[in-house]
């Protein structure tokens, strides 16, 4: 293989970087590129009468960011697995806050090693609507 053939399949392999993560015990893909940041989940406010899927609202460096139940909006089957980290999603002004039980990995993904791909702007999106104009 040519140096050029060789820098060729890095940018590729760079380009195509997904962020492994578990929810319900089941392995999870999306592009790196819709995450903003990873923080664990720690102090939420509870908000009264927000439904299941809404956990709350986190403090991410100043911002409220409102935090979804991955588990909930994906309907996956054990909801009591713990949920320790947020996916902080590029969605609205602040960001969406996707809670799942952990953060594996970040690396390109070849086909065969069987995750199910999200694109987790599109299912925040869908949970939680906001305003552009904030």
């Amino acid at each position: 293989m040519t140096a050029v053939a060789a820098e060729a399949d890095f940018e590729l392999a760079t380009d195509n970087r997904s962020l492994v993560f578990r929810i319900s015990g089941r392995a999870y893909v999306c592009d790196v590129s819709a995450v903003r940041e990873v923080v664990p989940l720690e102090r939420l406010a509870r908000l009264p009468g927000a439904p299941p899927t809404i956990l709350g609202l986190i403090n991410v460096r100043g911002s409220i960011v409102t935090v979804v139940n991955a588990a909930a909006v994906l309907h996956s089957g054990d909801l009591a697995r713990p949920l320790t980290m947020v996916l902080v999603v590029d969605a609205g002004v602040r960001g969406v806050g996707l809670a799942v039980e952990r953060v594996a990995d970040v690396r390109a993904l070849r086909i065969e090693e069987g995750y199910t791909e999200l694109d987790v702007r599109e299912i925040v999106t869908r949970v939680v609507a906001i305003s552009e104009d904030e």
